[in-house]
């Protein structure tokens, strides 16, 4: 009992001799709290529609502590991951694995990865269908006044000063001129507004008066439907100042007709011998945001999109793709892609066909309605049945919406729809269709994630002669809506009139037959 008595006075003893010093460090001095450095880089890494991708983001500041991705607009098909792969300065591999229901409890983010870089990576096994890796920006654990650039293929930023006429800064992005007055920019640059501008100038610094343009609001067309499907196109408006459109302007400064805007060409069959500019308005560590250029090969020739290596960074979303061999814009900047080991930045074709089609009018001299490009003209009528039209509004992902109707009398299709093209589009089909039917209408999505509200804000609606019969857009794999009514069957030995009614006489009114003469006497003489 001495023993113990004795060391729990000795342990009190230091206790209190440990509180004491802790009070008196504490009266002299606060707790020293690090500074958390925390810095976003826009990338909007978009991979597509696919079933395996491999893309990777470096920190361009030595001994980065961590890199957390932002995957929240990823779209995972069952059986399908994303592997995250990083490695701390001890050397130590760190490594994170996400399905589709780990993403989603993890709010669309990944966790804080240790070290200055992190490979991502799309997996499936053999029965996933087709996923999309989207990398809408990351945060590294640096301070703002440390970062350099982002998007930029290999270890410097090579981009030069630039000054040409075509370009202009719009927004937090880049538009350029085809014409005297029509001009691209990317689609998830955003509609442009009644108070949108477009300055025409090199430097850091706003355009003068006489150089900023208004955009004809109806004029314009944009799709934000990822990398391939990424295009806006519309019409400037003279110049307030000056009355002049912005094409004949910038021409006086270059000294020639014509001078003033891109020519559109072909893109090249092979990446070959071919060359890729991208002049732009991207941020930088130096003179941010002002005009600068870059060269780099052309790495990938796709359906509706190109792959090159000129450096980017933000801000150089919609600038033109210029095929450096002809001086021709074949494309619009939208995606960053590059790294300081390797990948690629991306933008859309110009010849895709709705972005092709819609330029065309715009350098065709009409501009179209607010609404719709002509009169929708009435439905054709039905004369021996029902009028049917189905509109769809597609979400983000079009490929995935389908819909039929199926008689319910008779269980043949009717009518079908889908899968779709364009994202964030309508598209209207009106069918006749028997009346007096019973129809079941069915709408689905093969990721299972409905038309809203997750990726976008798609909708349809079914009207049946003329009234609205089913109409929504959040639901799962499928949705199904019955309307209209089978016909009342006929009975199967129903009491009929007789065959044959029992005739009238033929002639009811004829002159009796006389009757019969009384016998003739025998006896008479």
């Amino acid at each position: 009992m001495i023993s113990d008595n004795k060391t729990n006075s000795v342990k009190m003893s230091t206790i209190l001799s440990t509180l004491v010093k802790l009070a008196l460090l504490s009266s002299c001095c606060l707790a020293q709290v690090a500074r958390v450095c925390e810095t976003n880089h826009s990338h909007n890494y978009d991979s597509g529609i696919v079933t395996a991708d491999v893309h990777e983001i470096s920190s361009r500041v030595k001994d980065t502590p961590w890199i957390q991705l932002n995957l929240s607009n990823s779209n995972l098909a069952p059986g399908a991951k994303i592997v995250l792969t990083g490695k701390a300065l001890n050397g130590e591999a760190i490594i994170q694995v996400l399905d589709s229901d780990a993403l989603l409890a993890s709010n669309g983010y990944s966790a804080e990865i240790e070290g200055n870089s992190v490979s991502v990576e799309l997996v499936s096994d053999a029965k996933s269908t087709e996923s999309r890796l989207v990398i809408s920006d990351y945060t590294t654990g640096t301070c703002d006044d440390d970062v350099i650039a982002d998007t930029i293929c290999g270890d410097d930023d090579d981009r030069a000063a630039s000054t040409d006429v075509r370009n202009g800064r719009i927004g937090g992005c880049t538009g350029w001129l085809i014409s005297e007055d029509v001009f691209i920019q990317a689609g998830h640059c955003g509609t442009p507004s009644s108070s949108t501008r477009i300055h025409f100038t090199y430097g850091v610094s706003g355009a003068p008066l006489e150089d900023q343009y208004a955009v004809d609001v109806a004029s314009y067309v944009g799709v934000n439907g990822g990398v391939g499907n990424d295009w806006g196109a519309g019409r400037l408006l003279p110049n307030s100042v000056t009355g002049k459109k912005p094409g004949v302007a910038q021409g006086e400064k270059c000294g020639s007709p014509g001078c003033g805007w891109y020519t559109l060409g072909t893109v090249p069959s092979a990446i070959t011998g071919n060359n890729i500019r991208i002049t732009g308005y991207g941020t930088a560590a130096v003179d941010s945001r002002s005009q600068k250029t870059h060269v780099g090969p052309l790495s990938t020739i796709a359906s509706t999109y190109l792959r090159y290596r000129p450096d980017t960074t933000g801000g150089n979303s919609g600038s033109p793709v210029i095929h450096e061999e002809t001086g021709d814009a074949i494309g619009v900047h939208t995606h960053g892609g590059c790294s300081a080991t390797g990948g690629s930045n991306q933008g859309t074709r110009i010849d895709i066909p709705a972005f092709s089609s819609h330029v065309s009018m715009l350098l065709g001299g009409t501009t179209p309605a607010p609404t719709t490009a002509a009169p929708t003209a009435a439905p054709t009528p039905c004369p021996s049945g029902s009028a049917l039209k189905v509109t769809i509004n597609t979400d983000n992902y079009p490929g995935e919406t389908t819909w039929n109707l199926v008689n319910g009398c008779t269980s043949q299709e009717q009518a079908q729809g889908g899968p779709y093209t364009n994202a964030n589009s309508q598209y209207v089909t009106d069918v006749c269709i028997p009346s007096g039917a019973e129809y079941v209408f069915t709408i689905n999505d093969s990721y299972g994630d409905g038309v809203c509200c997750v990726y976008g804000t798609g909708s349809y609606t079914v009207e049946y002669d003329g009234a609205v019969v089913a109409t929504g857009g959040q639901f799962g794999s499928s949705e199904s809506t019955t309307f209209g009514s089978s016909p009342t069957p006929v009975p199967v030995n129903p009491t009929a009139a007789p065959i044959q009614p029992t005739p009238a006489p033929v002639n009811p009114t004829a002159t009796p037959i006389p009757p019969t003469p009384a016998p003739v006497d025998p006896t008479a003489a």
